[in-house]
């Protein structure tokens, strides 16, 4: 196991959560996001605030000194786009659209309504034919 999820697992076990009220704010967020963009076919936004970090950097699960703490923080923010579409159920697609002058992808996440996820895979299978990216390195 790696040295932060054993951290995670200690700590999740000494948090006081009540479930009927944790699944009363998820359903509830999940009802706001989606009444906030059903009026769009599609809303697009970065995958990531940045270019990726580089591979085992400081929030790396594999750096043993890393406390719970800093990883949700670090996870809070480089998952800022991602992370509410997740928690609220509902299927976005990332693309890599794009590239650094590194020669980093950079991803574009694209999100639908609830249960519209044809749109989504349509509108995927368009751009990968417009722009694509499978020969990138």
């Amino acid at each position: 196991m790696e040295p932060f999820n054993l951290k995670q697992y200690e700590y999740g076990r000494t948090e006081r959560i009540d479930p009927p009220e944790l699944h009363e704010t998820l359903r509830k967020m999940r009802f706001q996001v989606g009444e906030a963009i059903q009026e769009f076919d599609i809303l697009l936004t970065p995958t990531m605030p940045h270019v990726a970090p580089p591979h085992c950097d400081s929030y790396c699960t594999t750096n043993a000194t890393l406390s719970v703490e800093e990883f949700k923080e670090a996870d809070a923010a480089l998952c800022q786009y991602t992370g509410i579409f997740n928690v609220a159920g509902q299927a976005p697609v990332s693309l890599p659209l794009a590239q650094s002058l590194g020669r980093l992808l950079i991803g574009v996440q694209m999100v639908g309504r609830f249960g519209d996820e044809a749109t989504l895979v349509r509108v995927a299978r368009d751009l990968e034919e417009a722009l694509p990216w499978s020969a990138r390195r």
